[in-house]
């Protein structure tokens, strides 16, 4: 791979009203009969259909839903729109990048965006990949996500806009402006990919999960947020909250909410680095200082080994620690990036009430 190439993001347009209008068409896909999947996205004026039937790619868990390529000598451009259906809810940024991985791409650029509905994190993403002929393609990936009222669950949308990496130069304009215009032509009222539920805490104080997921109360300051399917665990979340007259830094509270991981008779056992203060960027109305620390979970007698990270801040006089315990990152599944969005939804819907 060239790694002295360095490749543009454009994040704006150069082009005129007039000339976006000379340039590109309006492509409507209608070609699948379920209309939740029809799309429009503009192309340039040289690219044309392909494939407009879905397509199923069980090594990639797509399903290619619009193919167009250059159908001129202009340098060689390909769009490529796919989908997938998955359960539960997550950030269609971390549904990206876990195909990203299975696909063997390279990022080299990548933008983060909040979606302002509340529907999580969404990713703009330009990538570069050497395939087996030696062909060096890169590529640029934007997503959508939306409720699938057929099954339930969500459908998780990408469109990539490729060409070879000697033509990127020539092409990054029209693949940014093709990547930035493209959206559902019917979408559902749910932007996410289940409903959520609130979980009382008393007093006023209260916050969302998913509705997959189930909280119980275990003691007069502690919760258990699960997500347990078909007898299953999953992952969960631990909440405790102490008056600041018990406990009175962030560190005494990470020590008497985590000192059950060492004790000798249970053969549970937790490494963690050490807390370390974080950017709130979960929740504005929560004027916190936020501390966080990632670590393991090991069990020796059921032969387990768990992602563990812990959150903790004080609101109000109350010191609240946040713990979830679930499936490490791996190719599999999407527990690992189910448990984070449940985490990241718990935070965005807190609200904690002055006593």
């Amino acid at each position: 791979m060239s790694n002295y190439i360095s490749y543009d993001f454009p994040l704006a347009s150069p082009f005129t009203k007039e000339e976006m209008q000379q340039r590109y068409w309006k492509c409507l896909y209608t070609s699948s009969s379920e209309k939740m999947l029809h799309y429009w996205v503009a192309l340039p004026q040289s690219l044309k259909p392909a494939e407009i039937k879905p397509v199923d790619f069980p090594e990639v868990g797509l399903v290619n839903i619009g193919r167009y390529i250059t159908s001129d000598t202009t340098p060689y451009l390909e769009v490529w729109a796919a989908y997938e259906r998955c359960e539960w809810e997550m950030n269609a940024s971390d549904w990206l990048f876990k195909k990203l991985s299975i696909m063997g791409e390279k990022i080299l650029h990548q933008r983060l965006i909040n979606n302002p509905n509340g529907s999580g994190k969404f990713a703009d993403v330009l990538t570069v990949k050497v395939h087996a002929s030696g062909d060096e393609v890169i590529s640029r990936y934007t997503i959508q996500k939306d409720y699938n009222p057929a099954e339930g669950g969500g459908n998780y949308f990408l469109l990539k806009a490729s060409c070879a990496s000697r033509d990127y130069a020539a092409l990054a304009d029209d693949i940014f402006f093709v990547v930035v215009n493209w959206d559902l032509s019917n979408r559902s009222n749910l932007a996410l990919a289940e409903l959520l539920t609130t979980v009382n805490l008393g007093a006023g104080s209260s916050f969302k999960v998913p509705l997959s997921w189930k909280a119980k109360v275990i003691s007069e300051n502690r919760m258990l947020i699960e997500h347990t399917i078909e007898n299953v665990n999953y992952g969960a979340i631990n909440l405790y909250f102490y008056p600041d007259t018990v406990v009175h830094s962030a560190e005494e509270i990470f020590d008497k909410c985590a000192e059950r991981f060492h004790q000798q008779d249970n053969g549970i056992t937790l490494v963690a680095n050490e807390l370390e203060p974080i950017q709130n960027d979960f929740n504005s109305n929560l004027n916190i200082d936020l501390f966080t620390c990632t670590g393991e979970i090991t069990s020796r007698d059921d032969h387990m080994r768990a992602f563990y990270q812990a959150y903790v801040f004080n609101k109000n006089n109350v010191w609240a620690y946040i713990e979830l315990v679930g499936r490490h990152r791996n190719v599999k599944d999407y527990h690992f990036e189910e448990n984070k969005r449940c985490l990241e939804i718990i935070f965005s819907t807190m609200q904690i009430s002055a006593h």
